[in-house]
């Protein structure tokens, strides 16, 4: 049964409807006499009997994975899903599926997310009015966080062939730079170029409107800079007796005694020590500070 003639494709309700029986009739003219038998009726001659209170006919039919082949008559026509989404949200969604040396199951279902967060891509770059709108200012640390963090991850996985988690790494930096509303063209910038060999159309059609020339895939791959993802400071919880009392933000780079004292005299703690004495503090280096008193 070819799967264009099935309602629901892919799920456990999966059926043939009349539209679809006499679909798969046209396609296969031996079976055009033949009595098609639902549990909820029947069909026969371009005629359909149902039962009481029915109100289509629904063959029920049972969708099986396996690769597709012209010989299991499961073969998907991407133009179908081109024609929907775009070409740059069809390659990724095949990517997106899974490793890609694993046999996955085609389900389009999940497609729409792909194309989400293509427009949400898009959108960094353009202004409520759907004017192109990028800023020459210097990004923000923690925007250089959410770019580096992408492009480590991005190069990492290429290495590895894991596609599906590189696209994972643009969806997860497009929504954080969503959130910091960051249209800052040093940040963006790159960003279309990393993806440039996963969405080369979207990509190219913004490289041409951030003014560069020529192609972008013509361009220098970006490169990790590890200083970006390096923390200033630390947040620290502090308990008193094991029990959290404050938290507070010190040096990354700050020692241990130093830690001590900057801990004691945190404002949320002096009212729960004074009047006492501080027998020990203990500090776990980028964990946790706990004061014994």
């Amino acid at each position: 049964m070819h799967v264009d003639f099935v309602e629901n494709y892919g799920s456990p309700k999966s059926y043939l409807s009349k539209e679809g029986i006499e679909q798969f009739i046209a396609w296969r003219p031996e079976y055009e006499t033949a009595v098609f038998v639902a549990a909820n009726g029947s069909y026969e001659a371009g005629k359909v009997s149902l039962q009481e209170g029915a109100e289509g006919i629904e063959m029920a039919t049972l969708s099986e994975v396996g690769k597709m082949s012209k010989s299991k008559f499961n073969v998907i026509n991407p133009d179908k899903v081109i024609n929907r989404y775009g070409t740059d949200c069809f390659r990724m969604y095949e990517m997106f599926l899974g490793p890609i040396e694993q046999s996955k199951p085609w389900d389009t279902k999940g497609i729409d997310g792909v194309s989400r967060f293509l427009r949400k891509f898009w959108a960094l770059f353009f202004d409520k009015e759907g004017n192109f709108q990028v800023s020459a200012a210097e990004g923000s640390k923690d925007e250089y966080k959410v770019l580096h963090t992408a492009i480590k991850k991005v190069n990492d996985d290429i290495e590895r062939f894991n596609f599906n988690t590189c696209v994972s790494a643009f969806m997860v930096a497009t929504n954080d730079l969503g959130r910091l509303s960051c249209n800052k063209r040093d940040i963006l910038e790159p960003l279309v170029r990393l993806l440039a060999p996963f969405g080369p159309h979207i990509a190219e059609e913004l490289w041409s409107l951030l003014g560069q020339e020529g192609s972008v895939h013509h361009a220098t791959y970006p490169i990790f800079e590890e200083k970006y993802l390096v923390e200033d400071s630390i947040t620290y919880p502090i308990a008193i007796n094991g029990k959290t009392r404050a938290t507070a933000d010190f040096p990354a780079d700050a020692s241990k005694s130093d830690l001590e004292k900057a801990a004691i005299a945190v404002e949320g703690i002096q009212k729960h020590i004074e009047g006492k004495t501080v027998r020990k503090v203990i500090v776990v280096p980028g964990r946790m500070i706990n004061i014994v008193v």
